[in-house]
């Protein structure tokens, strides 16, 4: 198949097109990352192993060290993964819709590229996903969890119902992770074909390091570290995540206000649009005058995530400034949209 091309976000106005964190590292976290470069020694290549990277992020997540792959970005270890598992007309079944990233780096490998269709407003019908899925008998399963671009989220109980479905292995993309319910880190003790990826991009305001993590059993990581590309952490990223670390905990408040203010728009009706049930940090708005909605976000300075010849965008839950221009564009569009039916 034809090599996809991915187009990278916008970086002007207020950005809430890529599910960043909209607030920076606090500052006395960057002044300790700012004097622990000063004993970094840039002459001499990174630990490969990340091992000290590694053993906080397991410690966090409590998982075992030697289960975890510390990559340049989860966006690297989905690409390694594709290309270990799939090649020339093997098959990677995901969503539609789900991140394009999967289409660029399947594309990359000419593997075929198979989508059980989604309806962004209603929650996935995971037995109709598995009989679509059998029928199809993919080399790798792939999507992410919570959804991306709907936000729609899948319990442990689905996840596990999937992994036992299918023969091959299953990865889950759980790059929002914290703003959900769950995790299904738990089930990769009972589910040997899982992998789940995971970003420090999203909650932990790390979107400019690229650090990233692989976590499967031991069995698998064994199988599959050899081939892992080196050095792909540099030291200085390697060295600001694992300050983030230590400090993880205070990045909690932070998530809750985040799900609180998401949860406040969700929990409002209106007639002209519609929200998805998002458990991530954004939010999917559907309507069928998406061109004028996004003008709107547009004269508001507000950059949101736009897909061609959908009638949906996303847009990031921000500051709760931000969000105050976001519930302005809706509460305008609103009453337009109100004016133009009577």
């Amino acid at each position: 198949m034809k090599q996809v091309q991915y187009k990278v976000h916008t970086q002007q106005g207020v950005l809430l097109n890529a599910n960043e964190s909209s607030k920076n590292l606090s500052a006395a976290i960057r002044k300790e990352i700012q004097d622990a470069i000063f004993d970094i020694e840039f002459n001499r290549y990174p630990d490969d192993a990340c091992q000290k990277l590694c053993e906080a992020y397991g410690s966090w997540i409590q998982v075992p060290a030697d289960q975890i792959l510390a990559g340049n970005g989860s966006d690297q270890h989905l690409g390694f993964l594709i290309g270990t598992f799939l090649g020339k007309e093997k098959k990677l079944l995901t969503l539609a819709p789900d991140f394009g990233m999967y289409d660029y780096y399947a594309s990359s490998y000419e593997a075929q590229i198979v989508r059980y269709v989604l309806d962004p407003l209603q929650a996935m019908d995971v037995d109709a996903f598995i009989r679509f899925g059998k029928q199809e008998k993919p080399q790798l399963v792939l999507f992410s969890n919570p959804n991306n671009p709907t936000g729609q989220f899948l319990n442990n109980e689905q996840i596990e119902k999937i992994c036992k479905a299918f023969d091959c292995p299953v990865v889950i993309d759980e790059a929002y992770a914290e703003f959900a319910p769950d995790t299904c880190l738990s089930l990769l003790d009972i589910c040997p074909n899982l992998y789940v990826t995971r970003t420090l991009s999203k909650a932990f305001g790390l979107a400019g390091a690229r650090i990233g993590f692989l976590i499967t059993s031991k069995a698998n990581m064994e199988a599959i570290r050899g081939n892992h590309v080196p050095y792909s952490v540099n030291s200085l990223s390697m060295k600001a995540a694992e300050i983030v670390l230590a400090h993880a905990t205070e990045f909690k408040p932070e998530i809750e206000r985040i799900k609180k203010e998401r949860d406040a728009f969700l929990s409002k009706s209106y007639a002209s649009f519609s929200f998805s049930n998002s458990k991530a940090n954004f939010l999917l708005i559907q309507t069928p005058h998406i061109d004028k909605l996004l003008a709107l976000f547009s004269q508001k300075g507000l950059s949101v995530r736009s897909y061609q010849q959908k009638n949906y965008c996303r847009v990031t839950i921000g500051t709760t400034q931000e969000n105050q221009w976001i519930q302005e564009v809706l509460d305008a569009f609103e009453q337009e949209e109100t004016n133009a039916m009577q």
